[in-house]
């Protein structure tokens, strides 16, 4: 399925998408770039071929992955995290009730990948609602969803 059909499948038709992302592309890259010099590797130096293949072969598959399984979107309304592989997971979270949220960025995704997690978290629950993996910008994103949030409030006070 494209990033277009899942839009479709899962934006209302009155809501607007104000920002639309995935997993970083300095993420995703690296895993794929890994696994290409890894294949050059084993066709070079590395008895055991089919080792080095596998795992090259391996690390650009997971690369691929993380790029068409993961979709994010910031709407008028709510945030959405959408996960499909070999299953679907969507889950959504309207602004107003957003109590927090948490940037988590380990050392050597900061560094490298300028990438981190989000982490939208509700009231009533004891874990985050949604998970924005290896997004790039983690903070950028947190100051962009809190501006939306406080635009939002900002017309419900007026209405």
């Amino acid at each position: 399925m494209k990033k277009e059909e899942i839009k479709r499948e899962i934006i209302s038709p009155d809501e607007k998408i104000l920002v639309e992302f995935g997993i970083a592309d300095t993420y995703s890259g690296f895993w794929i770039f890994l696994g290409i010099v890894i294949l050059i590797i084993s066709l070079i130096f590395i008895r055991e071929l089919w080792l080095g293949l596998f795992l090259g072969l391996a690390l650009i598959g997971y690369g691929f992955y993380l790029k068409s399984a993961y979709f994010y979107f910031l709407t008028e309304k709510r945030a959405i995290y959408y996960f499909r592989f070999f299953h679907t997971q969507l889950t959504s979270v309207d602004y107003q009730k957003i109590t927090d949220l948490n940037v988590r960025e380990n050392f050597l995704e900061k560094i490298f990948f300028a990438s981190g997690d989000l982490a939208i978290n509700t009231a009533g629950t004891q874990r985050e609602e949604i998970i924005l993996k290896h997004v790039a910008n983690p903070h950028n994103l947190k100051i962009k969803l809190n501006e939306i949030k406080s635009s939002i409030k900002s017309k419900s006070e007026t209405e």
